[in-house]
């Protein structure tokens, strides 16, 4: 008995023996484990540290603030004059132009990188119509304007100007009528170009709208065709003959298209017949000289 309790205790005491040197080992384990796994994530931080000072060495990419833009004048191509404003508002540019002898605003959306400008013509779905590079500097934006369908490049030259260019009112559209001889003058817009459409008892016309724009704002119906004299009203009436060629030529009369339109806040206005030395009668369903259209 006495000897099988003393082979017991020394098993006892192994035992306990292995499973601590075992419960050791396996926390020895775990901690080269972390030990490992640390030095793992050191080498991620110290690669992304030199990306960000590559990033922060490529001015060439940032876009510039400070250029001042505001309002230009001058030509696409050899012969088409247009008018620009542009914003520059963190490096971003935004703006419109419009072909002077059309008036109708184009908008621009762009960006610019030191002294270089590219920007984007949009047309009414947002679509790119063209694309605009050129160099700025305190006088002008000199470079080509690009056809984005079919590439075709044309010279672009547009030079600062002290003169405000303002965007088209946004309240053109609408129905204005005159009472007095019951005329009806609608403006409505239509894939990014205006057009109007004209009733009086006696006929109704429609067409395209182009503007005047300087200090005043001049709305023509294009399409419309008025008699204008080609002579010196100022005849003899005692000369027979005169007069007989005084009635002909009035009946005929010089030939013009587009009746042009004052345009106010609100109201339009036509002149709509002038003077002896220059006799025209632009709307012969009205005998006003002027007349007045109420927005309604």
């Amino acid at each position: 008995m006495t000897i099988t309790l003393i082979v017991g205790n020394n098993l006892t005491n192994n035992l306990k023996t292995i499973i601590f040197l075992s419960f050791f080992i396996l926390l020895n384990s775990c901690s080269q484990e972390n030990s490992n796994t640390n030095n793992l994530e050191k080498p991620k931080s110290s690669i992304e540290q030199p990306l960000e000072a590559e990033k922060e060495k490529e001015p060439s990419t940032l876009l510039d603030e400070e250029i001042v833009l505001g309002n230009y004048t001058g030509t696409i191509g050899n012969n088409m004059d247009v008018l620009f404003h542009l914003d520059n508002e963190n490096g971003n540019i935004s703006g419109f132009y419009f072909y002077k002898k059309i008036g109708v605003d184009i908008n621009i959306i762009g960006n610019v990188k030191e002294d270089n400008l590219i920007a984007y013509e949009l047309d009414y779905k947002m679509d790119t119509l063209a694309i605009l590079k050129g160099k700025i500097n305190e006088l002008n934006i000199k470079g080509k304007w690009i056809n984005a369908q079919n590439k075709k490049e044309y010279p672009l030259i547009i030079k600062k100007t002290n003169v405000e260019i303002t965007s088209l009112p946004t309240n053109i559209e609408g129905k204005y009528y005159n009472e007095t001889c019951n005329l009806t003058l609608s403006f409505f817009k239509s894939k990014g170009e205006y057009y109007y459409k004209y009733i009086s008892n006696d006929r109704n016309l429609k067409g395209k709208v182009s503007f005047s724009r300087g200090r005043n704002l001049y709305i023509n119906l294009e399409n419309i065709e008025y008699a204008q004299d080609y002579f010196d009203v100022a005849l003899f009436e005692e000369d027979t003959e005169k007069a007989k060629e005084y009635e002909e030529l009035q009946k005929i009369g010089e030939r013009t298209i587009g009746v042009q339109c004052y345009y106010g806040p609100e109201e339009i206005i036509i002149q709509n017949y002038g003077n002896a030395m220059n006799y025209y009668v632009k709307l012969y369903d009205c005998g006003k000289k002027y007349i007045d259209f109420k927005k309604q």
